[in-house]
């Protein structure tokens, strides 16, 4: 079992090479206090991204908008463009971008179909993999 500090860094790293492989140019911030992990570009569009390293539970993903321990603002009010998430389980990878997610401090993302085939008000990863 890795330390948080360790899946942290995998995530980043997984993330970032796939984001290469995509054809993305990745900015790291030289601060380790930066309100973001990444900065992404394509297309002249920039993106600031923070990334979660996360293990579904239950067929879900639980990304966490914002940190109540640290005291600290939701990430899209903090210069955060997305969340990258790293589904270290199954290898996959998801982009999330905060103008779809307002006023919510978390987000659940489904890996797996509802078994009751609700398909109102769920968010499916596979509407934002990459």
């Amino acid at each position: 079992m890795h330390s948080t500090h360790i899946k942290g860094l995998i995530g980043e790293l997984e993330f970032t090479s796939r984001l290469l492989k995509l054809g993305y140019t990745v900015y790291k911030p030289i601060n380790s206090n930066s309100s973001c992990d990444l900065v992404i570009e394509k297309n002249t569009i920039f993106q600031r991204i923070q990334i979660k390293y996360l293990t579904p539970k239950k067929g879900m993903l639980r990304v966490e908008l914002d940190r109540p321990k640290k005291r600290q603002n939701k990430y899209q009010y903090r210069g955060v463009d997305a969340m990258g998430i790293y589904d270290a389980t199954h290898q996959s990878f998801y982009l999330i971008p905060l103008a779809n997610v307002s006023n919510k401090s978390e987000l659940w993302i489904r890996i797996e179909k509802p078994k009751n085939n609700q398909i109102k008000d769920i968010h499916l990863a596979k509407d934002y993999a990459i």
